[in-house]
């Protein structure tokens, strides 16, 4: 059966049912060389610098339908069997931003809300079950709150369907997702160009048998932290303390340089089965060396590690 993604904006024009053509145009070109070259490396395992008629692959563009705007497209996937991955194309999809958007912190909480209604990780965390399970709607929360949960519960969608396809995404080594996140941050930023004056958000979901599943929620702010993040070329050896670790997602915070650095930190999932363990023992110890290639910003500050192995603690 076909699985629908759907883009779907909202605030400025979008709220209106119309968008700047420009923008527009700017966000499909993107959004199609995306999933085009995600769906080549679905089937062959590569995907193409350039795409020629030949290596086109049939994506299909459906007929608008109501809402603040959406834009609908279809992966007609009924040569599964051909592909050398077997995986839905929502689910690369989801592979990709998660190597690419940082997860929420309690930064971007306190930069998200206003002091006057602040609410707790722990709370969002809460209303984004409640969203998922159905019990609450987006709409009832305050207007301060309300990205930050779509956010969140975009992220725990991905989390499930991560979890899904772990046994395919294992396949994926770790120099071709590398290469696959490389080729996706600059294309999710050019989709981000339609929330210049069009709208305020993009939300990208998936459909298939009637169910509907967030992927990711992108406002200006998330699309700017992807566009100035550089991952370095070498992989360095760090010394410091795990300090939280989620061992379904792989994502984690460290403070290293003498406590004068804390970042966030995640392991791809082809990586985290064997290290999940590891870094769980690890906690139970002061210090541990990580090998890890440092994601910076413009300024070269470290923002993110990318943990692709671990080393014997220094008291071993």
């Amino acid at each position: 059966m076909p699985e629908n993604l759907r883009f779907h904006f909202e605030g400025k024009l979008a709220d209106k049912h119309i968008m700047n053509f420009y923008e527009s145009a700017r966000f499909q070109y993107a959004a199609a060389r995306l999933l085009v070259k995600l769906t080549q490396f679905r089937k062959t395992g590569k995907f193409s610098e350039k795409i020629s008629s030949k290596s086109n692959v049939g994506i299909k563009l459906k007929s608008l339908s109501e809402g603040s705007f959406n834009i609908n497209v279809e992966d007609d996937d009924s040569k599964r069997e051909e592909n050398k991955f077997d995986i839905p194309l929502s689910d690369l999809v989801a592979f990709v931003v998660e190597g690419v958007v940082r997860r929420i912190d309690d930064l971007i909480i306190q930069e998200m809300q206003s002091s006057d209604s602040f609410i707790s990780r722990f709370r969002i965390d809460e209303f984004a079950k409640d969203v998922i399970s159905g019990e609450l709607k987006i709409k009832d929360l305050s207007e301060d709150s309300r990205d930050l949960v779509k956010r969140r519960v975009a992220e725990m969608s991905r989390e499930e369907r991560l979890q899904g396809s772990l046994n395919e995404i294992e396949k994926i080594d770790f120099e071709k997702g590398k290469k696959l996140i490389a080729m996706s941050a600059p294309l999710i930023v050019e989709m981000a160009t339609a929330l210049r004056t069009s709208a305020d958000s993009l939300e990208i979901s998936s459909t298939k048998s009637g169910a509907s599943r967030p992927i990711l929620f992108l406002d200006r702010s998330i699309a700017a932290d992807v566009e100035t993040s550089a991952v370095d070329d070498k992989i360095t050896s760090v010394l410091c303390d795990v300090i939280q670790f989620n061992k379904d997602n792989g994502w984690g915070k460290v403070r290293f340089e003498d406590g004068s650095i804390v970042a966030s930190f995640n392991i791809p999932y082809d990586v985290l089965p064997q290290i999940k363990q590891k870094i769980i023992d690890t906690m139970k110890t002061d210090k541990v060396y990580l090998n890890a290639y440092f994601v910076r910003d413009r300024s070269d500050k470290i923002v993110r590690l990318m943990v692709v192995g671990i080393l014997p603690s220094p008291s071993s």
